[in-house]
């Protein structure tokens, strides 16, 4: 793929969130989960118009039914019971019922009414947990991007969300590969797997964390076979050049809107996690002041475990033919 097209790619999977740092799209959480829940309307509404049609009903046609009649009998029950009630008066009113039912008396209409509100208790209470539901199939759809990694060239950093509300902040070398303070792969579990399609992970650990985050990047679907690589080659040029080529194809919003159906569909008209800036400026603070209390040796003995867990990944790589350290 030419330079110009891998740089048109690039606007689907990295955005430009200030003038020294941008974020990398989470892929396997954000377009794969979202494009799957909607994947999933489709098919119901698609068994739902085929089980209608038989009857010649549009689809759904019996539960929008079903909800009516719920808030009929929440909000209006006398349209339901006053029929009834003139009806059972008409009964009453009959000669021919009172002689063979002497005992049964007409009850009012508060009597009446009170038996039928009781009866249907359970209707009324599930009309108050329908826009419940709505709105949780509405969250569904619409279902929130999660924040992704970030890197700010300016503090030297790569750091990310975790799901607990904190964060993890890996250091950027001053010198060697600048991804040297996290642990990558350009074969990362891809969520249709194959052979050709795979998600760009990177893994960041902290000195205070047995395991590591594993951060899969990203848009989903893949429009490239060479996506992890291009997205390696993105991160490496904002952290050495002053001005990248790739920056003046990227936006302050991920790109949404391809030809390929699919990328649209997995991930326009998603609503935005908030990011809380004074929360993670904190974070990057604290992080860095405990860095900079490390003498030279310690930093250097940090980043020289990194490289040997890297080495081994890409040792396991090129026993399969792939090549992690691309250049």
């Amino acid at each position: 793929m030419s330079k110009p097209n891998i740089y048109k790619t690039l606007k689907y999977s990295i955005r430009q969130c200030g003038e020294d740092e941008i974020e990398i799209r989470n892929s396997f959480f954000d377009g794969y989960s979202r494009g799957f829940i909607r994947l999933l309307f489709i098919g119901i509404f698609c068994m739902s118009w085929y089980q209608n049609a038989k009857y010649n009903k549009p689809p759904f046609s019996y539960e929008v039914s079903a909800i009516k009649e719920d808030f009929v009998w929440a909000f209006n029950p006398d349209k339901e019971i006053s029929p009834l009630y003139e009806k059972s008066k008409k009964i009453h009113s009959d000669p021919e019922y009172q002689r063979m039912f002497p005992n049964d008396k007409l009850r009012s209409y508060e009597e009446y009414r009170k038996s039928y509100i009781e009866k249907f208790k359970v209707e009324r209470i599930r009309a108050y947990l329908h826009p419940i539901w709505m709105l949780f199939l509405l969250f569904l759809f619409f279902l929130p991007r999660p924040r992704g990694i970030r890197v700010n060239r300016k503090k030297r950093i790569i750091y990310a969300p975790i799901l607990n509300g904190t964060y993890r902040v890996a250091f950027v070398p001053k010198e060697g590969d600048p991804l040297g303070g996290v642990v990558y792969s350009c074969y990362g579990t891809h969520p249709l797997g194959g052979e050709y399609l795979y998600s760009f992970v990177i893994g960041i650990r902290e000195e205070h964390h047995m395991q590591q985050s594993r951060h899969y990047l990203g848009v989903y679907p893949s429009m490239s076979t060479k996506q992890s690589v291009d997205i390696l080659h993105a991160v490496r040029a904002y952290l050495t050049e002053d001005n990248p080529e790739f920056l003046k194809h990227i936006k302050h919003r991920f790109s949404v809107w391809h030809y390929i159906i699919a990328v649209p569909f997995c991930n326009a008209f998603a609503i935005p996690v908030p990011f809380n800036r004074a929360k993670a400026d904190a974070a990057i603070e604290n992080a860095l002041a405990a860095w900079n209390k490390k003498t030279h040796n310690q930093k250097q003995k940090w980043f020289k475990a990194i490289a040997e867990e890297q080495q081994l990944i890409n040792q396991e790589y090129a026993a399969k033919g792939w090549d992690n350290h691309v250049k």
